[in-house]
């Protein structure tokens, strides 16, 4: 299911959104939609990170499984920053909203130590589709994909086409491993090897057609 709705994220809402702010960098201030959904996942994912699971797992995690909340870790304070910025909240107003998350999530930690794997699951789910919007936009704004990817009306050259490629090549499976790997595996360790590179391909996928589909209506 996550890896269906991550598709429909990344290829139809994280575009519309790119329209909607008007601030379309990944960490540019002036992203009010964009930085709230953020917030909220950062808020789910550190819930499922401090509470456990009260149900047995599908599977044992492995080797890099076991290892995933390293680049968690990494990934909650890259969307945190996003997700901060975008809202404009600074100074008193940031440090007021760390504390309120903080206490939330410390009660909520007393209250249900353990959680259904499904609930773990739901929660890590808006910080995933955060993820996946993050790097849209990078990749978007990076390599001016969608003009690159939809064609000019001169057209692309084959550099340009390349380009778009290669940055995805190069970077898209540091990211994926980073901020979509390794949060569902936190949430419920699940999927083999072969699993997992299809749905690292429909992924990249997803980034290609949110690159193109708003062309023909001239954004």
């Amino acid at each position: 299911m996550e890896d269906w709705l991550l598709f429909g994220w990344v290829s139809l809402a994280a575009p519309v959104l790119g329209q909607l702010d008007p601030s379309t960098g990944p960490f540019d201030p002036g992203r009010p939609i964009q930085g709230s959904l953020e917030l909220i996942g950062i808020v789910g994912a550190l819930i499922c990170l401090v509470t456990g699971r009260s149900d047995p797992p599908v599977q044992e995690a492995g080797i890099i499984g076991r290892g995933a909340i390293g680049p968690l870790v990494g990934g909650l304070l890259l969307v945190g920053v996003a997700g901060w910025t975008g809202v404009g909240l600074i100074g008193t107003q940031a440090t007021l909203a760390w504390i309120v998350a903080a206490a939330s999530i410390v009660a909520i930690r007393l209250r249900w130590r353990a959680l259904p794997t499904s609930v773990r699951r739901a929660l890590m789910t808006p910080f995933i589709l955060a993820a996946g919007g993050i790097f849209w936009s990078v990749v978007d704004s990076v390599t001016g994909g969608r003009s690159v990817l939809g064609g000019q009306p001169a057209g692309a050259s084959i550099q340009d086409v390349a380009q778009v490629v290669g940055v995805l090549a190069v970077f898209s499976g540091v990211y994926y491993a980073m901020l979509i790997y390794a949060p569902r595996q936190v949430a419920e360790a699940e999927g083999g090897l072969l699993t997992w590179l299809v749905r690292f391909g429909v992924f990249l996928v997803s980034v290609v057609v949110g690159l193109v589909w708003l062309r023909p209506f001239g954004v």
